[in-house]
């Protein structure tokens, strides 16, 4: 018991509940900055100290760093011999190692390779050719979610074959069945295998089953609220034999649905588990009592919950702000200056991060906070110029610019596809070493073209690709946003990324941002801010290419991070923003129509609000500009987010976009600027950032709004130009984008 003592001499009521726990399965419900990472090693260290044997504890983590951490946590606290001896890794790293020593009984190597998400797409890819299944229709990646999805709830080829509803998952069931056999021709396993033959296993084999069971006195899980039906199989299946199961995990963390996280898991514990004990941990050591109180507030609406209440010790703090801007590049002026103020009041630039809901949203940002040289880093991302679509539309501007960029070229040369293969490429290739000095690949492929020297089928895609880029480069002295719209046009780039599914969306909204970023090269020349007029398009790729180099920063360097809300899960900071809180954004318009969908963007919200400790600064735009299809940039507006409405008044600032003016007089008591709210208390439904609705100009957005002697008068953005009118002939106008 010496080890014992010190372990929770420190510990606050409940999770000293959780840590002494007596035995059986325990659900141990741990609200953010409560301390469940040192409830978790306080409990094993307590397990070791009452003569548990360490190789009979089992501990789950989510990351490799989380293991670590874990593991290094547990060695202060029992010794380096007992910590190594412990079984703490990530579902899949014991799932290797469990399978390692069954290989023989599930019927593989013992050095069966594990194949990567490249490798996956590799033999998928090569099915469907055999298949002669049609590429849009039957893309490697949207064949490998399907799989994946089927693994993770455990089912099999045959089930999933017998299961299908249509011709298209009937298609899919075959190239399951013939994935499975090249994985074991093969002697491999992806990574779903690595838990779901585990399950097989145990299930399957009685025998192994009933040893694996034994083999672990106690299963212990981190972040449970983030385990999908296979992993919760698992979890079950090792614990059958013993029932001495410790869970931590909050559901109003729960925010990866998306890729088969089961908040049922968490919900429905002790039905799955027969007399399981709860314990809440709601004391939090992080955040300051008015941040806690916004997330309580906020979560409170959420009906898929076990409930909770975080407090804390410490003092008030700071109340929240809330900045409504008037678009993408004003939100991030806001950001810039927010940073600046506390660095000026000696604050480090690394104790601060900036979260939005889409990578898409980082553009501006990264504009900006370069131009001011605040340093920053991307994570959970490549930077924006990185980005696929991104590189792939900037790689045609580039050969516009500069005919002889090889590496632009071949980027581009068969994008979209043109029937230019690699033989043609080794024909370019040569017909440019044949001549000295060596030509460009370009002109190479002109020279094949004009000697007849193509099959038909790559003369005319060749031909095609030479005559877009001659057509942008008639091009070039015009607005560059001309240009990248008959870019897109020509090249079908926007119809081409329809085709990817799932990430679709988040493609076309980079696309729609580099084209929102294009717009403002031209704004700049006309405002005299352009510092080489007409060179417009040099300049900004010359901009693009110093951008990919500002991002390599050093590790541990004073920065601000810039990161969704997703990848912020289980980080802390000082000081927090939330950026884009719009309808639309966050919650993600994909999300409105599901009540369960928009309850988890509740969750990403509330995740986001508690990783900060004392600051919190939200942002919303009042229009953002997006590229229209037809060719050039439109301004859209949405509602300010339902969930900055849903902070109560008195723990909320709220300033007004700059030169709005209030609804009403200064000072209603509440602490909000109602001229510049969203549902503020008072105001009509024509505050500024609403969208309305006027019978003779249509749908709007408010951007000011102000009492006179007729009643509120609205400056109102319509898609026929700002207007003013009085507020009495204006309706809501929903959620949709007005104009």
């Amino acid at each position: 018991m010496t080890l014992f003592t010190p372990v929770v001499s420190d510990l606050n009521p409940e999770q000293r509940a959780a840590v002494e726990h007596p035995g059986g399965p325990l659900l141990v419900i741990a609200g953010a900055g409560s301390g469940k990472t040192r409830v978790l090693t306080a409990r094993i260290a307590r397990l070791l100290a009452s003569g548990v044997d360490p190789r009979a504890v089992l501990a789950f983590t989510f990351t490799n760093r989380a293991a670590r951490e874990m593991r290094e946590r547990i060695e202060r606290a029992v010794g380096a011999a007992a910590a190594r001896a412990l079984w703490v890794g990530t579902f899949h790293a014991t799932g290797v190692r469990i399978l390692r020593q069954e290989a023989a009984r599930v019927g593989l190597p013992r050095d069966f390779a594990i194949y990567d998400r490249e490798d996956q797409e590799g033999v998928v890819r090569d099915i469907a050719r055999r298949l002669a299944l049609p590429e849009a229709g039957y893309r490697p990646a949207l064949l490998l979610d399907r799989i994946s999805d089927a693994k993770s709830a455990l089912v099999s080829p045959a089930e999933f074959e017998r299961l299908a509803p249509s011709p298209f998952e009937r298609r899919v069931a075959e190239v399951y069945g013939l994935y499975e056999a090249e994985l074991r021709a093969s002697g491999a396993l992806d990574f779903d295998d690595l838990i779901a033959r585990v399950v097989a296993l145990m299930r399957d084999d009685p025998e192994a089953g009933a040893r694996w069971s034994r083999r672990f006195a106690h299963v212990l899980v981190d972040e449970y609220q983030d385990t999908n039906h296979a992993q919760f199989r698992m979890v079950q299946a090792l614990a059958a034999g013993h029932g001495n199961l410790f869970v931590v995990g909050d559901d109003d963390q729960s925010i990866y649905g998306w890729r088969g996280a089961d908040l049922s898991n968490v919900l429905d514990f002790e039905r799955a588990f027969p007399g399981a004990a709860l314990v809440r941990l709601e004391q939090n050591y992080r955040s300051s009592g008015n941040i806690l109180r916004a997330a309580n507030a906020v979560i409170a609406n959420n009906r898929a919950r076990k409930g909770k209440n975080l407090w804390s010790e410490r003092e008030d703090g700071a109340r929240l702000r809330f900045a409504l801007a008037a678009d993408e590049a004003d939100e991030a002026r806001r950001i810039r200056r927010f940073l600046d103020a506390r660095a000026a009041a000696g604050g480090r630039y690394d104790e601060a991060a900036v979260l939005y809901r889409t990578n898409a949203q980082s553009r501006a940002l990264e504009s900006e906070l370069r131009g001011a040289g605040i340093p920053f880093e991307i994570v959970g991302g490549v930077a924006f110029y990185q980005r696929r679509e991104v590189k792939d539309l900037v790689a045609y501007l580039r050969a516009v610019v500069n005919p002889a960029d090889a590496a632009a070229f071949w980027r581009i040369w068969n994008l979209p596809r043109r029937g230019l293969g690699d033989a043609v490429r080794a024909r370019v290739e040569a017909r440019a070493a044949a001549e000295r000095p060596v030509l460009a690949p370009r002109a190479a492929l002109a020279a094949l073209v004009r000697e007849g020297a193509l099959t038909r089928a790559a003369a005319a895609g060749a031909t095609d690709l030479l005559a877009l880029l001659a057509e942008l480069e008639g091009m070039r002295a015009g607005p560059v946003e001309e240009l990248f719209a008959r870019l897109l046009e020509r090249t079908r780039y926007l119809e081409s990324l329809d085709e990817e599914a799932e990430s679709a969306a988040e493609r076309r909204a980079n696309v729609e941002e580099l084209a929102a970023a294009l717009a403002t090269v031209s704004a700049r020349e006309a405002a005299g801010e352009a510092e080489a007029p007409g060179d417009r398009l040099a300049a900004f790729l010359a901009d693009a290419a110093l951008a990919t180099d500002a991002d390599r920063l050093e590790e541990g360097a004073d920065r601000v991070l810039l990161l969704t809300a997703h990848n912020a899960k289980g980080l802390e900071f000082a000081a927090v923003v939330i950026a884009g809180l719009e309808e639309g954004l966050m919650p993600h318009a994909s999300a409105l129509e599901s009540d369960s969908e928009l309850e988890e963007e509740r969750r990403l919200f509330y995740v986001a609000l508690t990783r900060a400790r004392d600051e919190v600064l939200l942002t919303a735009a009042a229009y953002r500009r997006r590229f229209a299809p037809g060719g050039g940039m439109v301004a859209s507006g949405a509602r300010i987010s339902r969930f900055v409405d849903e902070i109560p008044a008195g723990l909320l600032d709220r300033e007004r976009p700059a030169g709005a003016r209030p609804t009403g007089r200064s000072g209603d008591g509440d602490g909000r600027s109602p001229g510049a709210t969203a549902g503020s208390r008072g105001a009509t439904h024509a505050a500024v950032g609403r969208v309305v609705y006027h019978e003779q100009f249509g749908r709007g957005l408010v951007l000011e709004a102000e009492e006179g002697s007729g009643g509120l008068k609205c400056t109102v953005r319509f898609a026929s130009g700002v207007k003013r009118v009085l507020g009495r002939f204006l309706s809501p106008g929903g959620h949709d984008d007005p104009a």
